[in-house]
């Protein structure tokens, strides 16, 4: 059984005693449970910053008598030199840890008997996560929205002072600092301002960071924590690890402690900025972690890719193989071989495919291979042809790889699941009721449909992945053409088109795909992908003549006049494309995956420019 260490810090200040031996005995009852899985060592140091004797030898006497009722904490006292804070308080047991573990945790904080097994669940499967935060409950069962987004001065003012009626007329403001827009049944990784009351830390960078910043007395300390955890780990929301709170803000019981939330948020604002708007955003990249922390890396899979030879297979396949995964990869004809890639023949892609050859011993399916488009088809067979591929094709390798053992299977699908045009500002998002236009966006979404009823019935998990036009290098058909246009310096009437499309470059996709291979969060969700920057068609243009290092040749004919021309000549969908507005939002595999787009679109047109 795995061997782990547990310290724990627990901040008293004249509590109520009732309260606190209920904190006590909840955890001491949950550590009980996760030795059932686990080889656990607990140590419990209650820290007493009252600079009181009279109390502190109350104290002494009440922790002699509960330690023989919850041996397995290993109850300990500590005096503080006075009255130091919340966050320096803590810092007295972090500065001198020696376990892997350590959690701060608050008097009036009862956790469920699980919560520490599957906290350690978590923290074990996954060596980048640095801070755990929990699902908080009041005695009530009503959940408490303590996930929250950077703070902002006049976010601390609304929750704060404001009276009523400004809190309710900013109620949406309020409402998205709590991330009430984001599940709180799944994971959110990447969580900017984690709850203070329970805070399941990796010890090692908690050491690194230096514990709590001890300017802070109480309040905002773990919003700072939070940001200062976010530049070398990954800090992630559990739902399953639950816990209830007995809380009561005191933020306006008495003028003192108003005053102590006015010092710390503006010693808050005056460290990370912003008024309005957050200065910084979740940027985690595990390869620039500092030095001092040892992150394993992630165990070699046998990765079965389709459609490997196509513009996004093969830049997936190359980064992989550079990664040190075992590459296998199906192909329906002979062709090239891919570096370091083994290949297996599967023929036709269909309902009736046999893939026991190339599933033997994979961990991981990721399905590119699709019908794109039917050349001459009839309008009354278009669908029955791309179901052949797209739905039966799919369907059928995901129930031989759950047959075969495979533990997860990507799907990359597309956006024209949702739809084809969103209006200005408000983008596609992955709970919005799908509405394919054509036969392939129906194919699709039946194949999401499919593979979601798979993952219930047999356990294998499900990743989908709904990605907007792909551009890179090696791209083709339409982006080519245009890029190419661009640099023979064609004239386009296409200067005044004021609309927002999202794109997204290879190799973002790409990072978004490996993201997906073993991330927790991943399993059974559905991401939007693109490069985080919406882009007009004009703009498009002028970045590609940027990228060729030629001038651009725009004349501005009014949009409206162009889409009535588009339905004379019968090109009203290619003009929809060019004039219309598609744009998607990609926070959920932000939030939840911690997945930022490294390469900007000027970088990615670059990139692509050079390839033709």
């Amino acid at each position: 059984m795995l061997k782990i260490t547990i310290s724990a810090s627990l901040v008293v200040y004249k509590p109520d005693f009732l309260a606190l031996e209920h904190t006590v005995l909840n955890l001491h009852l949950a550590v009980l449970v996760a030795k059932n899985d686990y080889d656990v060592s607990f140590n419990l140091t209650v820290v007493d910053n009252s600079s009181d004797e009279a109390y502190y030898q109350r104290l002494k006497s009440w922790i002699e008598h509960i330690s023989v009722n919850v041996p397995d904490l290993n109850l300990h006292l500590l005096r503080s030199p006075d009255n130091v804070g919340y966050g320096r308080g803590n810092n007295l047991v972090i500065e001198k840890s020696q376990s892997k573990y350590h959690l701060v945790i608050n008097p009036d904080l009862y956790v469920e008997a699980d919560a520490i097994r599957n906290a350690l669940a978590f923290m074990e499967s996954d060596v980048n996560v640095g801070l755990l935060s929990p699902s908080v409950f009041g005695e009530d069962g009503i959940r408490q929205y303590l996930c929250k987004r950077n703070p902002t001065l006049f976010i601390m003012f609304l929750r704060s002072f404001s009276p009523k009626w400004v809190r309710h007329t900013f109620r949406s403001v309020i409402e998205k600092f709590e991330m009430r827009d984001i599940s709180y049944d799944e994971v959110i990784d990447g969580l900017q301002y984690p709850s203070g009351c329970f805070m399941f830390f990796r010890t090692k960078p908690l050491q690194q960071i230096q514990g709590f910043d001890s300017r802070y007395f109480l309040h905002y300390e773990d919003a700072d924590i939070g940001r200062r955890m976010l530049k070398i780990a990954r800090v992630a929301y559990v739902p399953s690890v639950k816990v209830v709170h007995k809380w009561a803000r005191d933020t306006h019981t008495s003028w003192k402690m108003r005053m102590v939330t006015v010092k710390s948020g503006l010693l808050y604002w005056w460290i990370w900025g912003g008024i309005f708007k957050p200065t910084t955003a979740y940027n985690f990249n595990p390869q620039s972690l500092a030095p001092q922390i040892e992150f394993k890396s992630k165990v070699s899979k046998k990765i079965l890719v389709t459609g490997a030879t196509g513009f996004i297979g093969k830049s997936l396949c190359e980064e992989l193989v550079l990664n040190g995964q075992d590459v296998c990869v199906a192909i329906r004809a002979d062709v090239n071989p891919i570096t370091n890639a083994s290949m297996v023949k599967i023929g036709e892609l269909n309902g009736r495919t046999d893939w026991s050859t190339a599933l033997d011993k994979a961990d991981v399916v990721i399905h590119l291979a699709a019908r794109v488009h039917v050349l001459n088809d009839g309008a009354n067979d278009s669908l029955t042809e791309f179901r052949k591929v797209n739905v039966d094709g799919t369907l059928n390798l995901a129930w031989q790889a759950a047959q075969a053992g495979v533990k997860r299977f990507i799907f990359i699908s597309s956006v024209k699941v949702n739809g084809e045009l969103t209006s200005m500002d408000r983008p596609f998002r992955e709970t919005d009721i799908a509405n394919p236009q054509d036969s392939y966006g129906i194919s699709k979404l039946e194949a999401e449909q499919g593979l979601l009823q798979i993952a219930q019935q047999t356990g294998i998990e499900v990743v989908i992945i709904r990605p907007p036009l792909v551009y890179g290098a090696g791209v083709k058909a339409n982006f080519a053409s245009m890029m190419r246009a661009v640099k023979r310096g064609i004239p386009l009437p296409l200067g005044a088109i004021s609309n927002k499309r999202s794109f997204v470059y290879v190799g973002n996709l790409v990072s978004l795909i490996i993201k997906c291979i073993d991330h927790p969060a991943a399993v059974n969700q559905v991401f939007l992908a693109s490069d985080g920057y919406d882009i007009s068609t004009t703009e498009l243009l002028k970045e590609c003549a940027k990228a060729q290092g030629v001038k651009v040749r725009l004349f501005p004919i009014p949009q409206m006049m162009i889409e009535v021309c588009a339905v004379l000549f019968g090109k009203r969908v290619v003009v929809q494309r060019l004039c219309g507005n598609l744009q998607v939002d990609i926070n959920k595999a932000n939030t939840l995956l911690g997945w930022v787009p490294q390469v900007s679109v000027a970088e990615g047109l670059k990139v692509t420019a050079n390839s033709l």
